[in-house]
């Protein structure tokens, strides 16, 4: 990983108030998120990748929570991955 991106993550992680992510929640992958997919740069730290290869605009952050019980700091890791521009929160569906 290169010293930028680790900077880069340390700032983040740093940077406001924890995350409140709601279960149905939905996340995809942007343009961007698919790009650093599809390249074998890997700049993203093993753990940040693995849950944006696991993106895919379906699943919710309960599933998340309750298929990845043991990854520590869930919450935290999508919204870092958000403030890189990585994935983008799917929007609700318009309800009359």
């Amino acid at each position: 990983m290169s010293p930028q991106i680790h900077d880069l993550i340390r700032k983040l992680a740093q940077a406001g108030e924890p995350p409140v992510l709601v279960d149905g929640e939905v996340f995809l992958r942007t343009p961007r998120g698919n790009d650093e997919v599809r390249t074998a740069r890997r700049l993203l730290p093993q753990r940040l990748r693995m849950l944006l290869l696991l993106v895919d605009g379906r699943r919710s952050v309960g599933d998340f929570r309750r298929g990845l019980s043991r990854y520590r700091n869930l919450d935290e890791s999508l919204d870092m991955l958000a403030k890189m521009g990585l994935i983008d929160q799917l929007p609700a569906p318009f309800t009359d």
